[in-house]
């Protein structure tokens, strides 16, 4: 696999849309090269581990590709994360070069090059190293972060796999508004690489003139849901809604498709690049509905979890340094099953689930049971410990207009006793800002005793 050969798909097309213009592929591909020459100059070569900061931009997409071609692991890491959290994950991954976004442009110039080592590897002219890999952290919603990888060839793969699903070529542009620290918004990058289109690197739309031009983007039930609340017609260029990153309520994908909207269910991990399963919805599709799995991958569920095997999976997972291959097939902790049409489901997470006076409680039963109900954009739904049934469920909502009726009766409605929550607050801003809020950190802010607001 070459970077020639990759770029090559759309020959005569840009690889990025950014504010100040175009980047087309050749400069891409020269910008790629610069990027090997300063990571080897560096002593970074196969094996190694680069932590960057994953800022959205041309250099840090040269630094993507330049690290392939030298078979390093690119883990890039979010500009949010404090400090210590990121010396955590750095070591855990047992990176060799940490790099922020200021040091890009001197790394992909050659300027203090002469600063480093100068007996380097020579750079390979456009060949992708087989050792070449991308490190992802990744908590989900309830966990300690671990950090995967996942190797170049299984990106590709997945892009290339996931074109069949949902096609994206010449002259189409992704929307790259999610941050590349996360698996979701690494491939689209990947993908604007191996299958020809663009990614657009713009902010994450509030509107629909945000996405005008856009033929394709990425969205969760919250964004989706603020979307819907601007009454101008959506973009007619819109190809592709993506909505994943967790539940989304039925009522959500119907007022979609009400609009006219091609909305693409999708069901995927870290640990899988991505999506695994996607299909389009059309009106009256369950809520739990990821669509069939994307051959040649197989999804399969035993004893309520499902199992994932194919070409896209990641290949170890870091620790103290060292990468542990992760076993084959993937047991995902996901509950999940597959329908008679061979579609997959996704219940929820095992890992989320917590028993409460002998009965089940997945959280994302709620939280879907939540967005069903008008002004409700999101929902997470925590369990806190209780004297009495051993744990309790208690619900965050973020808003967009005061509900019609109390939430607690709303939900009494639709949901058996033992589900309702005990409380519901107002979702914290700090959470309700990001793609899905942290289950953990919401858990543990209510057992600190930090006041939230009722709703």
């Amino acid at each position: 696999m070459t970077l020639d050969d990759l770029l090559a798909n759309g020959d005569g097309w840009p690889l990025l849309l950014v504010a100040e213009g175009p980047v087309w592929r050749g400069d891409a591909a020269a910008a790629a090269r610069r990027a090997a020459a300063g990571l080897a100059a560096r002593g970074i070569g196969p094996g190694c581990v680069v932590a960057a900061d994953a800022a959205p931009s041309p250099e840090f997409v040269a630094l993507l590709l330049g690290a392939a071609l030298r078979g390093a692991t690119l883990l890039p890491v979010s500009t949010a994360m404090p400090s210590v959290a990121r010396a955590r994950i750095e070591s855990q991954a047992g990176a060799a070069l940490s790099l922020r976004a200021h040091e890009f442009p001197a790394l992909q110039g050659g300027v203090g090059a002469a600063d480093h080592a100068s007996d380097a590897p020579a750079t390979p002219v456009a060949a992708f190293h087989p050792d070449s890999a991308i490190a992802v952290a990744t908590s989900g919603s309830t966990g300690l972060p671990r950090v995967v990888r996942i190797p170049w060839s299984a990106a590709v793969a997945s892009a290339q796999q996931g074109a069949h699903a949902l096609p994206f070529g010449p002259g189409d542009a992704w929307l790259a508004s999610l941050s590349a620290a996360h698996v979701g918004g690494l491939m689209i990058l990947v993908r604007a690489v191996a299958l020809g289109g663009a990614a657009c690197i713009a902010p994450a739309p509030r509107s629909w003139a945000d996405l005008a031009g856009i033929t394709h983007v990425s969205v969760v039930a919250a964004q989706l849901a603020r979307l819907l609340e601007d009454p101008s017609d959506p973009p007619a260029s819109l190809k592709a809604v993506l909505l994943g990153g967790g539940p989304s309520p039925q009522a959500l994908r119907d007022a979609a498709l009400a609009r006219g909207l091609p909305v693409f269910a999708t069901y995927g991990l870290t640990e899988t690049c991505s999506q695994v399963a996607t299909g389009r919805l059309v009106p009256g599709d369950p809520a739990t509905l990821a669509g069939p799995a994307i051959a040649p991958t197989r999804i399969w569920a035993e004893a309520d979890e499902l199992l994932i095997d194919g070409p896209t999976l990641a290949d170890a997972e870091f620790h103290a340094g060292a990468a542990v291959p992760i076993p084959r097939p993937l047991r995902t902790r996901d509950h999940g099953f597959i329908d008679a049409q061979g579609r997959v489901h996704v219940v929820g997470r095992h890992d989320a689930m917590f028993i409460s006076g002998g009965k089940n409680i997945h959280p994302e039963t709620i939280e879907r049971a939540l967005g069903e109900i008008p002004g409700v954009r999101a929902a997470c739904v925590v369990g806190v410990t209780d004297p009495r049934w051993g744990m309790r469920p208690v619900a965050f909502v973020d808003l967009a207009h005061p509900p019609a009726q109390p939430l607690r009766d709303a939900l009494a409605v639709s949901l058996e006793r033992h589900l309702v929550p005990d409380a519901i607050y107002a979702m914290p801003a700090d959470e309700a800002v990001k793609m899905k809020p942290s289950r953990a950190a919401l858990a543990a802010r209510l057992s600190a005793g930090e006041p939230f607001e009722s709703r």
